[in-house]
């Protein structure tokens, strides 16, 4: 009897284990696509001005991305209130065209790129540090220490890129401002997903799709005063363009929303710690940037602190 009550309490808990190894795989698999595509970014636009202005191309990457969602969310956009557009066109407005636009405007106006990147890189900090905003996501005990060598990896990883240039002093603030609209605009969409039901929920596309079109004719203004909206005809155009559509924008902000409605916020901040890191490899491989010793020591650090993230 004790012989069978073992191996129906063994069968019966395999499948569970399965569950969660499983689960924690799919889970890694985000994460690390959500740090991949979000660290594209970066390496497009280093190969986009090449060819063209950043808000002339960063225009046209949202033109395109409308298009190609616009099939795919048709019927769900007649089944949406008005509410819940102006809910998902504000987060566009703070998420997409506050955190590109602000960060563009302070390499353009002289800021050092690498030091823009840095200032900007304080995204997951200052998610951590808006956590207690939302119920249930308060940053505590073991998390505090993963925060720290995450912070730590992220500023040694970023060091060797810092410069200072004779940009005005306010130019320096507008990164800073960045931060601060993605970061809104990701404690009101968190907040926005809590008060969803298993009955109705908003489909990922169907709010991007807003979330883009609402932030278009903020970029379509500011091609307007850096030249103009007419694209540029060539080749390396067009692939920088389609690189940012498909990696940037729908793979970008596309998992990043996904993670937000998945996971907590410490765990998704704390993969965004890899972000500088993971860029700085990036362009060592297909640009041939040099890659400094702190970068590595940067990116140890930083995987070192991530399982504390996950603690409570």
């Amino acid at each position: 009897m004790n012989g069978q009550t073992v191996e129906i309490i063994d069968q019966a808990s395999t499948p569970k284990t399965s569950s969660v190894s499983g689960s924690r795989w799919v889970s890694g698999v985000l994460l690390a696509a959500m740090v991949l595509s979000w660290s594209s970014g970066f390496i497009g636009y280093r190969y986009a001005l090449e060819h063209s202005g950043v808000m002339l191309v960063t225009f046209w990457r949202f033109v395109l991305a409308a298009l190609l969602l616009f099939p795919w969310v048709l019927g769900s956009l007649r089944e949406l209130t008005w509410a819940i557009v102006r809910q998902q066109m504000l987060v566009g407005l703070l998420a997409i065209a506050g955190f590109i636009a602000a960060i563009a405007l302070s390499i353009e106006l002289g800021v050092a790129p690498g030091t823009s990147s840095l200032i900007a890189n304080l995204l997951p900090l200052s998610i951590v540090l808006s956590a207690g905003l939302i119920p249930g996501q308060r940053t505590r005990g073991w998390q505090w220490l993963g925060v720290g060598l995450c912070i730590a990896g992220m500023l040694i990883a970023s060091a060797a890129s810092v410069e200072f240039s004779d940009a005005p002093l306010w130019a320096y603030g507008l990164p800073a401002l960045a931060v601060l609209s993605l970061t809104a605009a990701t404690i009101y969409q968190k907040k926005t997903h809590q008060k969803e039901t298993p009955s109705f929920t908003v489909p990922a596309m169907t709010s991007l799709f807003i979330q883009i079109c609402a932030a278009l004719p903020v970029f379509a203004v500011l091609s307007m005063l850096e030249g103009g909206i007419a694209p540029v005809l060539s080749f390396g155009f067009g692939a920088a363009v389609l690189w940012l559509v498909i990696c940037s924008t729908l793979g970008g902000y596309g998992f990043y929303w996904l993670c937000l409605k998945r996971f907590n916020m410490q765990s998704v901040s704390g993969a965004l710690f890899l972000t500088p890191p993971a860029t700085m490899i990036w362009a060592w491989l297909q640009f041939g940037n040099p890659l400094s010793t702190g970068a590595i020591v940067g990116v140890a650090l930083t995987l070192v602190g991530l399982p504390f993230l996950r603690r409570r």
